[in-house]
């Protein structure tokens, strides 16, 4: 499987930008990959928060990628949101709850990608990922990274154990991916 940055939050109603490119999935089928396009939240000036809010936004977001994946061939979507606040919470598991249905009838696999957990991400809500999405994968990285106030190196063995195991209580195991730097 290979996961190209394709998408991104353009604005609150739940525009994206959409790079997609049904060449490049074409090639890949070619070579016997996978591609599941990725979705991210990196754009500083929109709020996630108050684009998950927003039914209506959700619903539009869902829409342009699936109906993107459809038109490029694409086998999967692939979610990338990260440094959510808590009050994200809610409306996030709901996009990818209604994420999950939208994807389950097209035929897409769904995957999440998801911090190692710990108690200031709980609200990621891997247990109820873990019910509707197809993969949920641990970002078994960034243990120390640029801005850190301690150095070490990107992921300690136990730092990564920790984060598989802790995953394992909350999801399937046949549902999760470690990601490693």
């Amino acid at each position: 499987v290979i996961s190209p940055t394709w998408f991104y939050i353009a604005d609150t109603s739940g525009n994206i930008s959409n790079i997609a490119s049904a060449d490049y999935v074409s090639q890949a089928h070619e070579k016997g990959l996978k591609v599941w396009g990725l979705i991210d939240n990196f754009t500083q000036d929109v709020s996630t928060t108050e684009t998950l809010s927003s039914t209506a936004a959700r619903q539009n977001m869902i829409s342009q990628l699936i109906q993107a994946a459809v038109n490029v061939g694409m086998d999967g979507i692939n979610v990338d949101f990260e440094a959510l606040s808590k009050d994200a919470g809610e409306g996030y598991i709901q996009f990818i709850r209604e994420l999950s249905l939208k994807c389950e009838n097209n035929g897409i696999v769904l995957s999440v990608d998801n911090y190692v957990p710990m108690e200031y991400n709980l609200f990621y809500d891997r247990k109820e990922q873990g019910i509707v999405a197809d993969y949920v994968i641990i970002m078994g990285y960034d243990e120390h990274y640029a801005g850190s106030t301690d150095a070490g190196s990107v992921s300690s063995l136990g730092f990564v154990k920790a984060g598989i195991e802790d995953t394992l209580k909350e999801v399937p195991a046949q549902k999760v991916i470690n990601a490693i730097p």
